[in-house]
C-alpha cells in the first residue's frame, strides 16, 4: 500500500497508528511526501519504522499549474515503478493528484481521506471564488477515480454531496477523526488558577 501525504511529519503524528496497523496486517507500506532529503530526521524516522520512503515534488500551497502537473507525473512514475495494490491519499493536493495518478497508473484500489475542507473552501466567496471553483472541479474529477472516500466529520461529507463532488455511485464512510493516543501524554494536575488561551494558527478564517 502507498500512502501519499503533503507533509512528511503528518505520516508520523497523524497516520502512525494506521501505518502500524497496516504493517501488523501484513502490508508492505510505502509513503510518499515532499521535502524528504536523504539524511533528514523525518526520513530517517520513517525508515526506522520499516517503511519504504519516497520523496515527490509537491507544493502544499500555491496554484502553479506546471508545478502541479509535475507532481502528477512524479506520482504516476512512482506508482508505475513500485506497482502498489492500494493507494491512500489525504489532504487536498494528495487526494486530487494522488487519486488521478493512481487511476492513470492502473492501481487496483484507490482510497481518499478528506481530513478537512482546507483553505480553498474558507473565507469569502468573492475573494477565493476562482480558486474554490477550480478545487471543486478537481475534487469531483479525482473522487470519481476512487473506490472509497473517508470523511472525518459528517458536515464535510454532506457538503461534498451537496456540491456534487461525491457522486451517488462513490462509496463513502465517516470516521471519528484521526484520534488521539491518550497514553502518549502524561496527565498533570491543573494549576490553582488556570488560564485558557486559543490554540490555533493566526488566520482570519479561525476568527483570530
Amino acid at each position: 500500500i502507498l500512502i501519499v501525504a503533503s507533509l512528511a511529519d503528518s505520516l508520523i503524528n497523524f497516520r502512525g497508528p494506521l501505518i502500524s496497523a497496516l504493517q501488523a496486517s501484513g502490508f508492505e507500506v510505502h509513503v510518499a511526501a515532499p521535502d524528504l532529503p536523504a539524511q533528514s530526521a523525518t526520513r530517517l524516522h520513517l525508515q526506522g519504522l520499516n517503511l519504504r520512503v519516497h520523496e515527490v515534488p509537491m507544493a502544499r500551497t500555491g496554484t502553479n499549474a506546471v508545478a502541479d502537473l509535475r507532481t502528477v507525473f512524479a506520482l504516476w512514475l512512482l506508482m508505475r515503478r513500485i506497482r502498489p495494490d492500494k493507494v491512500l491519499s489525504y489532504t487536498i493536493k494528495p487526494v486530487i493528484y494522488g487519486s488521478l495518478a493512481a487511476w492513470l497508473a492502473g492501481v487496483p484500489c484507490r482510497f481518499a481521506l478528506i481530513t478537512g475542507l482546507g483553505y480553498a473552501f474558507q473565507g469569502r466567496a468573492n475573494t477565493r471564488g476562482n480558486l474554490r471553483a477550480l478545487v471543486q472541479r478537481l475534487y469531483g474529477l479525482a473522487l470519481r477515480c476512487t473506490h472509497k472516500v473517508f470523511f472525518q466529520n459528517p458536515d464535510d461529507q454532506a457538503l461534498f454531496r451537496s456540491l456534487g463532488l461525491l457522486s451517488l455511485g462513490t462509496p463513502f464512510c465517516v470516521v471519528n477523526g484521526s484520534g488521539v493516543d491518550v497514553s502518549a501524554f502524561a496527565v498533570a494536575p491543573l494549576p490553582p488558577n488556570p488560564t485558557f488561551l486559543l490554540i490555533a494558527r493566526l488566520l482570519g478564517d479561525k476568527g483570530v
